[in-house]
């Protein structure tokens, strides 16, 4: 019988149960990330068509000096670089104007942020791409540069045929710190998590600073003007609206890559998670779903570890004794499903060129665990965000 295997304890049987379907979905879903290994883009000839590489910015003037030249100096015939600035800002302008005197392909689009009621980076980013003059459209961020002077003709050749949305990568700076290390993971992980549903047939978000997409379907979708008043960043609504199986897919070679050049804080990348929690509400409910499901299994799985492990060191327990080989089965689910993760998230930084954090992984989930009731209550405040 299988209660004698647990001593008659119905409870330890319980929790042990928990852990294993856990477990067993957590992995489930980690063996779904070796479709990014595998995954192949279709060969074909180099695009040299047309494309306006659009970057929104405020108060950066250091990194436009520093990273503008990346994006203009690609090697590609024929493209681009529309640059949405603040003419109020007079260093900012002043900065533009020497760079315009070098640059041919420069296009500096200027207006005042305090004259129009949207002062948010998706408002200024969709200024940029209207007033581009191609209409295949890569999106940027000017505190990263391109990893290599081919990212507009690998980006290119991929947005052809019937793919009119490509999901590119895109990396953290990387500095020796535990809580850059904690960044890049979270980071990380959620990239993965939309990739690998973009080659499941379900893509739904992606992040702005490495996308390219037709324009038409921008204007088919209204892009994402029904988004301006939500104010909560860089989390591509557009993709949630226009994105199906077949028009969109992603791009993962290292050429193709975009490298963020700041070293986010703790503060920031807390309230980048509060921004990105708003918009869930906007996602589709399948979409919603699927992350939430992820989460609650995350949960689950380490709450019940610690459960597991509380009650088998628990004096004079009875109904709550967790025998000991019940903790010994246990610890074999727990450190199988961690094994498991390292080995496939390995292989996953070996595709993207990250190191750093992979023994790290079970100490960030947990730091996750905790720090989500802060997320959540922190966001029921939050109303407005007026720019990054």
């Amino acid at each position: 019988m299988l209660l004698d295997l647990f001593e008659n304890s119905l409870f330890a049987l319980i929790l042990v149960g928990i852990l294993f379907v856990c477990a067993v979905a957590l992995c489930v879903y980690y063996f779904q990330l070796l479709k990014i290994k595998s995954f192949r883009q279709s060969s074909g000839s180099s695009n040299e068509e047309p494309i306006s590489v659009v970057i929104a910015t405020r108060d950066e003037h250091d990194q436009l000096r520093q990273n503008l030249p990346f994006f203009l100096q690609q090697n590609y015939a024929n493209f681009e670089v529309v640059v949405v600035i603040d003419d109020s800002d007079e260093k900012l302008s002043y900065v533009m104007r020497e760079l315009e005197k070098q640059y041919s392909n420069l296009k500096v689009v200027r207006f005042e942020w305090s004259k129009n009621f949207f002062v948010n980076y998706r408002f200024a980013e969709s200024i940029g791409i209207k007033s581009a003059t191609y209409d295949r459209i890569l999106l940027s961020d000017i505190a990263t540069r391109p990893a290599s002077p081919e990212w507009i003709a690998q980006m290119s050749k991929t947005l052809s045929g019937n793919k009119k949305i490509v999901i590119g990568y895109h990396t953290i700076a990387s500095k020796p710190s535990f809580t850059n290390a904690f960044i890049r993971y979270n980071t990380f992980s959620y990239v993965l998590y939309y990739l690998r549903a973009v080659l499941s047939g379900n893509p739904f978000t992606a992040d702005s600073k490495n996308i390219a997409f037709e324009r038409s379907l921008f204007y088919q979708t209204k892009g994402v003007t029904q988004f301006y008043s939500i104010n909560t960043g860089n989390e591509d609504m557009f993709v949630n609206k226009a994105a199906n199986k077949d028009n969109t897919t992603i791009e993962i070679n290292p050429n193709a890559f975009v490298k963020g050049q700041l070293e986010p804080s703790f503060n920031e990348w807390f309230d980048k998670k509060i921004r990105h929690r708003i918009m869930l509400k906007e996602f589709k409910t399948r979409n919603k779903f699927g992350l939430k499901t992820y989460d609650i299994l995350m949960a689950l799985f380490y709450l019940t570890a610690a459960s597991i492990t509380g009650c088998f060191f628990l004096p004079n327990a009875n109904f709550f004794h967790v025998p000991i080989n019940v903790f010994m089965i246990a610890t074999g689910i727990f450190w199988l499903k961690i094994f498991i993760q390292w080995i496939i998230f390995k292989q996953m930084l070996n595709v993207f060129k990250e190191h750093g954090f992979l023994l790290l992984i079970p100490i960030f989930e947990i730091m996750i665990l905790f720090l989500s009731p802060f997320l959540w209550l922190t966001g029921l405040f939050t109303k407005r965000i007026t720019w990054k």
